[in-house]
């Protein structure tokens, strides 16, 4: 068996990433599935178009809001997530503040601890 979500981590995760997610992939507390291709553009990195905005908070602080905009930028293709993936590699077009930082990768959980779907 193996675990999508190891080769992403290990080549982009920083040190303190690897610390906190590491041990949870390598003994599967954490699947993983890897959310590349979209319908409309196949493995097209360039023409990915999912998008991952930053909403920035009064106090300086944010989070990220994961959107398919169309129906041709949906994940197509993305192995386990249907069925047992708790996390997906998911890659989308960084924007913040309006302004496009192009495509990066996002640690995105799916399923809560007893492998129930988490809203959205």
């Amino acid at each position: 068996m193996s675990n999508r979500l190891i080769p992403p981590k290990v080549g982009q995760a920083s040190p303190e990433q690897l610390f906190q997610w590491a041990p949870k992939t390598l003994t599967f507390k954490m699947i993983g599935c890897y959310a590349q291709t979209e319908l409309g553009h196949g493995s097209n990195v360039r023409g990915l178009q999912t998008e991952a905005r930053f909403v920035r908070e009064k106090d300086g602080s944010g989070y990220f809001v994961l959107n398919t905009p169309t129906l041709a930028s949906m994940k197509w293709w993305p192995g386990t997530l249907g069925k047992i993936a708790t996390h997906a590699t998911v890659y989308a077009q960084l924007i913040i503040d309006d302004k496009s930082y192009g495509l990066h990768v996002f640690l995105v959980q799916l399923r809560d601890e007893n492998g129930q779907c988490l809203p959205g």
